[in-house]
Formats: C-alpha cells, sequence, structure tokens
C-alpha cells in the first residue's frame, strides 16, 4: 500500500526516444512535480530553504529551554490573551506587534517556548523562528521566511499548493528581499486561504521569533525584518508577531520609530513586573528537591540541605534573570559529585572543581563585553558600579574624568546586563548591574580572563580622583556650589563607601599622596563653614569626613603618608578655630560644639549624644560639619586633634570658649518654658505640694523621700480592667493606678520609664523617645568638667546668680548636686575675681 502524498500525482511519462510528434493541440501545465518523491518541486524547494533547529520543537536542540511549571504564569497568560485578542486592555488588543525584551539571561527563550506549546494546543499558532547565534543554519534571517512558511503549510493544508505555486512562478523568491518574501509567501497565500475561510474554529495568527539579537548578519538586516514584519502588519490584521530579544540600543531604537511605536506593545522582563523572583525561588526549591529524591548520592546529603537562607541568596543573587538559577542548578546536579559540595562551591564555601560553576554565563558575559567597540573603557566603568554598587552616572564621568554624556555612549551595546537609566525620583541617571554576578565575574580573573582588570588598584585611581575633583569643586558661592552639587554627592558617596568598606591600613598610592599634598583643606573647609544652606554643603562633609579617617588610616605606612596626614589635620584645626573666633564669637552653640568635639574627647567618649539631641547641637554649617565629621568610623579627632586644638588656643582663648561653653548647657538647664509640661507630669505622679516648694537659685525643697527616685516605683499588670498599678516602695507604701491601653506592654519599672510612658500617652504631640533626657543628662554630666576652664563671661554670670535649673533635672539627683557644686564654685571664683 502506498503512502499518501498530498496533491495531485504525476501523471506517467511517455517513453519518446527516437520519436518525432507531429501536429496537434499541447497544453502547458504549470504545476510541476518532483519526479522522486511525487511532491511538487515548488513545496520541495521550500522544503530546502527550512531551517529545522529554529522550530520551538526542534529536535535538534538539546535540552531546550522551557518554563519550570507554575513559574512564569503571569506573563504568559498576558501573552496568549494578547494574541487571541482577550485582553482586557483594548488598546493592547488593537496592538499586532509585541516586544517581549529584557536582560541576558532573563528567560525570554523559556517564556516564548511555552507560549508556542500553549498556542499550538490553543490553535493559536502560524509558526516560530528561534534565533541562535551558534548554529549556521538559524543565525541570519535568508531562511527566516522559508521556515515560517512550511510550518504554515503543515497548519494550514490549503496553504501548500498556493505557496508551492507562488515558489515555482518564481524560483529565485530566497534571494529576494525580505519584504518581497513575506509578501509572496505569508501573506498573498494567507489572504488566499482566508479569504473564503468559513469554519467555525479559531484562525491562527501568532507568529514567535526569538531571540532577534542573535541574529548576527549585521545590525542592519535585525532593523529591516523589524520594518518588513510593521509592513505586514500594516496591510493585513491576519498576523500578529511576538519579537523577543535583549535591549540591544539598535532594537531599542528601531521599535521606538513612529511607526513601529504605534503598533507596538512592550513588554520589559525584570523582578518588578511578573514576580520573577518569586518563580525563581519556586524553580530552585522545586530542583533542590528532585536532587535530594532522586540524585545518586543523595545519601550523603545533609539532613537540612539547602537552608533556607542559601536559598534567599542565590535567589538574591540570580536578579529576576534565570540563567544564573538554572546554571546553578546544573552544576549542582552533576552526577558525579556530591550536590552539597558542589553548591558550596557555588557560593564560595570551598574551593571549585575541575569545571567551573559558571562556565555557561561566563561565556554569555564575555560574548557580550566582546561586542562593545572600546572594551577598555566599558572595563573602567563597569568597575565602579562593581565597587560601590548602584551609582550616578555623573559620578562615572567625574572619576573617569569622561565627557558628559560618555558613558551612555560607550555602554550602548551593553544594555542586556547593565542598566544606564534615569532616576525614578530625581533627574539623574543612574548606573547598575542587572546581573548581581556580574560583580563577581569582573572580580575572578580565572572567570573573566582577557577581560580582567585589578579592582584594588582601580579602587585607588578613585580615590585620587574623587580628592582631586573636591580640590578644584568648592567655594562659598551658593551659584557655583549647586552647579556641581550632583557630582559632588556622588563623589562623596564613592569615597565614604570605601573608608566604609573596611579598608586595610596600607592601601594607598604615591598618586594619592600627591593629590592630598595639594589638597587646600584650609580653603576647602573654610568655604564650608561659611555656607548658610547646610542641604549642599552636608555633601562635602561626608567628604571630609572620609579623607580625614582615610589619611588616619594610612598615616602608618609611610613618612611621607603620616607628614600629609598630620599638615592636613593641622590645617584643618586652624579653619575651624579661625571661623570660630572671626565668625561665630558670640554664639554659644558653636563654642559648645568646639569645646565638645575638640577639647573634650575623653568625656564624649562612650556619651556621642543622637537624633533631636545633636539637632540643637547643630549650628548651620559649623556644627553640622564638626558633628559629621567626628563621627565618622574612624574618627582621628581621639587622638591628634585634641592636642592640636589646645596647641593652637592659648589661655585666654581657652577661657573664652569653655565659658560660652557653659553658657549653652546652663541657658539650657535652666529652660522652664521647654520643661514646664514635664514638671507637671513628675509632679503628678509625685504628688507634689508646689506651696511648701521655696525658690532659690539652684536649691529647693525635695519632693520625694531620700531614697532614690528611680527606685521609688514599680508597675504590677494586667488588671480584670487592663490597668496597671504603679506602687511607691518604701515606708509610705501610697499606690497609684495608670490606665494602661490594651496594646501597652512597657516594663514600667522606675520613675523615668513612667514618665516617657505618661509622656507617651498624654502628649499630643509624637514623642522623640529618650532625647530630651539624653540631652539633659549629658549637660548635667559636662557642666562640672567646662566651668573649672571656664573664665569671666558676665552673661554666664548673671545666669548662674539669678536662674535655677528647671524640674525636669530632678531626674539625676546626683549630676544635679555635682553640677550646683560647680556653679557654686564659679560664681565664688568669680566673686573671687572681682574682689581682687
Amino acid at each position: 500500500m502506498s503512502m499518501y502524498q498530498p496533491g495531485p500525482q504525476a501523471p506517467p511519462f511517455v517513453n519518446l526516444s527516437h520519436s518525432i510528434l507531429s501536429g496537434g493541440n499541447f497544453t502547458q501545465h504549470n504545476q510541476i512535480y518532483n519526479v522522486r518523491n511525487g511532491e511538487r518541486a515548488g513545496y520541495a524547494r521550500l522544503v530546502e530553504n527550512v531551517a529545522t533547529a529554529a522550530l520551538h520543537d526542534s529536535g535538534h536542540v538539546v535540552d531546550p529551554p522551557k518554563c519550570h511549571p507554575n513559574t512564569r504564569v503571569a506573563i504568559i497568560q498576558t501573552i496568549i490573551d494578547w494574541a487571541s485578542g482577550t485582553t482586557a486592555d483594548k488598546g493592547v488588543n488593537q496592538k499586532p506587534l509585541m516586544w517581549l525584551n529584557g536582560g541576558a539571561g532573563a528567560g525570554k527563550s523559556a517564556i516564548a517556548r511555552s507560549v508556542a506549546e500553549r498556542c499550538s494546543e490553543d490553535g493559536l499558532l502560524l509558526g516560530t523562528f528561534f534565533f541562535g547565534t551558534a548554529d549556521p543554519t538559524r543565525n541570519h534571517v535568508s531562511k527566516l521566511v522559508a521556515t515560517l512558511a512550511y510550518q504554515m503549510c503543515i497548519i494550514l493544508p490549503q496553504f501548500r499548493d498556493v505557496v508551492a505555486t507562488a515558489i515555482e512562478d518564481d524560483p529565485l523568491v530566497f534571494s529576494r528581499a525580505l519584504s518581497t518574501q513575506f509578501t509572496t509567501l505569508v501573506h498573498r497565500p494567507l489572504s488566499i486561504i482566508l479569504a473564503n475561510y468559513s469554519g467555525i474554529t479559531q484562525i491562527p495568527r501568532l507568529i514567535i521569533i526569538d531571540g532577534l539579537d542573535e541574529c548576527s548578519a549585521s545590525i542592519d538586516s535585525q532593523r529591516e525584518l523589524l520594518f518588513t514584519l510593521q509592513e505586514v502588519t500594516s496591510s493585513t490584521a491576519l498576523i500578529r508577531f511576538l519579537v523577543c530579544s535583549r535591549l540591544e540600543i539598535h532594537l531599542n531604537s528601531a521599535f521606538g520609530l513612529p511607526r513601529i511605536a504605534d503598533i507596538l506593545h512592550k513588554i520589559f522582563l525584570d523582578d518588578d513586573d511578573y514576580s520573577a523572583a518569586e518563580d525563581i525561588r519556586v524553580y530552585l526549591e522545586d530542583k533542590f528537591k528532585e536532587i535530594r529524591d532522586g540524585h545518586v548520592f543523595k545519601h550523603t546529603l545533609p539532613d537540612i540541605w539547602p537552608e533556607p537562607e542559601t536559598i534567599r541568596v542565590l535567589v538574591y543573587k540570580s536578579s529576576g534573570q534565570f540563567i544564573y538559577a538554572a546554571t546553578v542548578v546544573r552544576y549542582v546536579q552533576s552526577p558525579r559529585h556530591r550536590p552539597h559540595q558542589r553548591l558550596d562551591a557555588v557560593l564560595n564555601l570551598r574551593p571549585t572543581f575541575k569545571d567551573l560553576p559558571f562556565t555557561e554565563l561566563d561565556a554569555l558575559y564575555r560574548h557580550i563585553i566582546s561586542k562593545a567597540h572600546d572594551v577598555p573603557a566599558v572595563l573602567d566603568i563597569l568597575a565602579i558600579p562593581a565597587l560601590y554598587g548602584r551609582s550616578l552616572v555623573n559620578t562615572v564621568e567625574i572619576l573617569l574624568e569622561l565627557n558628559q554624556g560618555d558613558v551612555e555612549v560607550i555602554l550602548a551595546d551593553l544594555q542586556s546586563v547593565v542598566k544606564v537609566e534615569k532616576s525614578r525620583y530625581a533627574d539623574y541617571m543612574n548606573i547598575w548591574f542587572l546581573h548581581k554576578s556580574m560583580a563577581d565575574f569582573l572580580f575572578d580573573p580565572q572567570r573573566a580572563q582577557v577581560f580582567y582588570r585589578d579592582l584594588n588598584a582601580a579602587r585607588l585611581r578613585h580615590i585620587a580622583r574623587s580628592i582631586s575633583f573636591f580640590s578644584t569643586n568648592y567655594g562659598p558661592e551658593t551659584d557655583d556650589f549647586f552647579s556641581v552639587y550632583e557630582p559632588i554627592k556622588l563623589t562623596a558617596d564613592v569615597l565614604s563607601g570605601i573608608i566604609d568598606n573596611a579598608l586595610m591600613a596600607g592601601f594607598v598610592s604615591s598618586d594619592i599622596l600627591q593629590v592630598a599634598q595639594e589638597f587646600p583643606i584650609f580653603e576647602f573647609s573654610e568655604s564650608l563653614l561659611m555656607l548658610t544652606n547646610v542641604g549642599p554643603s552636608f555633601e562635602c562633609w561626608v567628604f571630609l569626613g572620609s579623607y580625614l579617617s582615610y589619611l588616619n588610616l594610612v598615616k602608618d605606612v609611610c613618612e611621607l603618608a603620616r607628614l600629609v596626614y598630620l599638615e592636613q589635620i593641622c590645617q584643618y584645626c586652624e579653619c575651624v578655630l579661625s571661623v570660630l573666633e572671626h565668625l561665630l564669637s558670640d554664639n554659644w552653640d558653636a563654642h559648645f560644639i568646639y569645646s565638645y568635639f575638640h577639647l573634650l574627647p575623653a568625656l564624649y567618649h562612650g556619651m556621642v549624644p543622637n537624633g533631636s539631641v545633636l539637632d540643637r547641637m547643630r549650628t548651620v554649617g559649623f556644627g553640622v560639619g564638626i558633628i559629621h565629621v567626628a563621627l565618622q568610623s574612624a574618627s582621628p579627632y581621639r587622638h591628634e586633634i585634641p592636642g592640636i586644638s589646645y596647641g593652637l588656643t592659648g589661655d585666654r582663648k581657652l577661657e573664652r570658649i569653655f565659658a560660652l561653653s557653659a553658657s549653652f548647657c546652663v541657658d539650657l538647664l535652666c529652660d522652664k518654658a521647654d520643661t514646664s509640661r514635664d514638671v507637671r507630669h513628675i509632679s503628678r505622679i509625685m504628688a507634689t505640694n508646689h506651696r511648701k516648694r521655696r525658690v532659690h537659685p539652684w536649691r529647693w525643697r525635695q519632693l520625694y523621700t531620700r531614697r532614690s527616685l528611680c527606685s521609688q516605683l514599680v508597675a504590677l499588670w494586667p488588671s480584670s480592667k487592663r490597668q496597671g498599678t504603679l506602687i511607691r516602695l518604701g515606708k509610705i507604701g501610697k499606690s497609684m493606678a495608670v490606665p494602661l491601653d490594651d496594646n501597652d506592654d512597657i516594663p514600667v519599672s522606675d520613675i523615668l520609664t513612667i514618665y516617657q510612658y505618661l509622656r507617651v500617652k498624654n502628649a499630643k504631640r509624637r514623642p522623640t523617645e529618650d532625647n530630651e533626657w539624653s540631652l539633659y543628662e549629658l549637660l548635667l554630666s559636662l557642666l562640672p568638667y567646662i566651668l573649672p576652664f571656664a573664665g569671666r563671661y558676665q552673661p554666664l554670670v548673671m545666669m548662674c546668680r539669678e536662674k535655677c535649673f528647671g524640674p525636669i533635672s530632678q531626674a539625676w539627683p546626683k549630676k544635679s548636686r555635682r553640677a550646683r557644686r560647680a556653679i557654686d564654685t564659679y560664681l565664688q571664683r568669680m566673686d573671687l575675681q572681682e574682689t581682687c
């Protein structure tokens, strides 16, 4: 029984050897048959031009990527709804072209294959073509139309004869322009077939073209294909095209043209839009479960493997790109190794095996970088996000001494792994890696190979360039300052990031020491101390604090480093004292800040104020800077600055500085208006009889028994009425009930905590935790150390004679007594001087 061959059968041939025919009528037939297999010659020629490896279900592709079950569900359904015209958004339904784009390894091909399988089952698929760079049969467009037409012949049997006739009429059609091929072999035959279509089933209409960026013939051929698809969709509503590719600049430009943008709907794959991170987590958990259940060495695995934290780390490093997770799984499930050891190698917890974990991923990175026009400049740029994370383009251009806009141009060919995009919240450009594993690649010479750069050497160059940049970008003129504000901010962040990343001593270069010697720290600091706008100057203080800390870290590397550090720190101290004397000579706040951070390091060690306490201590420009520099992690203040500052101030200067500092303390401690609400709360708790109080400078009748106030009260709850009972200890035995809300759960055990609770409960404004208490305690502690060095200052003398501490100070009776004694001693000393 002969096999069925579609189409009309070829008639038998007549043997005309050595014969002459004359007369009669002859009819010419346009149907040309292949003698060997009975197929029409046009169809046979079509089959010869098919790229079989480009089909979505091709057997030539080993282990083709497809979406793991229960992953990418939302995006697959979105595409299928668009293909069938059932999307809720009517505007999207009217778009005949969809572009699915994303970073390298985001899973575009896997999504495309999964969509192809679903649409094939649902009768929506007309054809697919999967480009592949490494496959010479499908890395160009010459076989694209033939491959699509062949699939349409299979899906629509009537299509075969029409296409075969068209090829027979023009045997050279496969050498024609791409648009001509589409018109001749796809558009026109499909229009003929569907013109008289009366079936009730849904008409197939989706064509998938995946990996357009892997069409290696030329950029022009990729753009030509897009323009051809636009022409096809403009002349027929029968076809919809899903195009998948990386976010290459030339493709982005072509898709952005008005004639394509009007018919285009874009989908960008990232971890925000379609829950890629959650999908990767599901994929990893399922794959690791398969390994635990079926691996040949499953009996060697720990009881709990992998740890949940390990899954979290792998999901984080995947950055929404499935290629990283898939690479890890393929490496770990090797049947010749223990899975947990392979996973440890991935996480750098043990030496790698002979086969490196990320060979496939590294090859992809190297391929993408090699496509750049200026590879050395690309590697210099990539070193910055690799070292410091997401960075501003402006900062990158400053550190590498590039012109504005150069970064975007240089990285134009790397958009599939590096993102250069305007910030959502501000008017500046950011640069970051789409793949977090890209930084690991660049740091490893074995993985990066010819693209490896010494990132530590790059870090040294960045430090030198940062110092050099700030040498010329400072000044009290507001306009000039704001013109470089963003570069200053980000360059400051870079240098402070270097310090924060725990640079070890010895990390210095001759270039850094040279630019540090030339750095005008006196003028730089002076310009900041004189500014009245805190906002922009703060970033320069960030730099200055990091700069001094860095010099302090490396000062013992060599003699030159120590000399540079001492010279810079001396000039800084001279500048601060100069501004204090000439611009803030009567400012109590500034003098207190100066004495606290420059002259009394032993006192503030371990007593650094925080939050609103620091806000009360700040004087615009002066206070912000000194406080920020002093609180740097590797602050040199505890060593050289106090000695230098004492050396710069003579006895008379010291007496005045400490006198104005004491004035700041006394004025705040005696501010009754600020503590009136506090005293009412404490008085209510203590049942104070105000009529028995005697008002006398620095003395008052005790409001409580001689026992320490902090041990007077405790709290017991809950009760049936959700009330806590505060019980006074000691001989009195008096108790007081304080209502507690249902959500109250505070360990009230002393008067300070009770006061805080009542203040939170009763005050109309939001509480500021314990900042007010910290400030009073700090000033009460410092006053006995400051007043002995204070000289005669009439406002201070008057306050000491006429004012008394606010009632809040009773919370620290011992500190208050010491402070009062210091005030009495100061007044006696002033009286003695006046007598003499």
